[in-house]
């Protein structure tokens, strides 16, 4: 599982380090243009597999669902999903305060240069600390760094979770529900995909 992780990591950072060292930016009919043309080999597998972060933020997703609750199904003990409801807010705002932080001072000096500058620069500390404590967890948001997108999503769905390990436990059939509650996040998204809905998910682009 460590390994699943660190090779997820290394392609979350390819996919934000080809954005900028290409230059990749949003083109006409919803098309992504680039500055500097990426070779043509990086759009196919194995390739591309390494480098699609939307891809791998989902395998971040199911890895964290799968363990949150799995010492409540060892050993059934319902301190397993309270202390992690109490823990769950502070494990994950604390280090985004910390990043955030470092973050806005280096971007203050100028180090990731002027389009980051004029985004934080009527940034304040305490508008920082209303980002890092509240506004990032009530959804997406990107006011200072783009990939705190995913953590309101994390948040929140670390409950509904803990909800389904603690409603459905004792259940018999429990793993149809399960199947069932897949099925049906997985049909909302691939609707998106196919427009047949409002909503998608990012694919990869070359």
């Amino acid at each position: 599982m460590d390994g699943i992780r660190g090779t997820g990591a290394l392609a979350v950072y390819l996919c934000h380090f080809k954005v900028e060292f290409f230059s990749q930016r949003p083109g006409k009919e919803g098309n992504i243009e680039y500055g500097i043309p990426p070779p043509t080999f990086f759009a196919y597998p194995p390739f591309a597999l390494f480098y699609n972060g939307y891809l791998w933020v989902k395998v971040f997703f199911i890895l964290s669902g799968f363990v949150l609750p799995l010492n409540f199904f060892k050993t059934g003990r319902y301190s397993c999903l309270t202390g992690g409801v109490m823990r769950r807010y502070f494990r994950l705002m604390l280090p985004v305060l910390m990043i955030l932080s470092i973050y806005l001072f280096f971007a203050r000096f100028d180090f990731f240069g002027e389009s980051t500058f004029n985004k934080i620069k009527n940034k304040t500390f305490l508008s920082l600390l209303y980002t890092a404590m509240l506004e990032i967890w009530a959804g997406p948001d990107i006011s200072f760094i783009e990939p705190t997108w995913t953590l309101g999503i994390e948040f929140w769905a670390t409950y509904l979770i803990y909800i389904v390990a603690f409603t459905s436990h004792a259940y018999r059939g429990r793993f149809f529900f399960y199947t069932a509650l897949i099925f049906f996040f997985w049909s909302i998204e691939y609707l998106g995909f196919l427009n047949l809905i409002p909503w998608k998910t990012g694919k990869v682009h070359v």
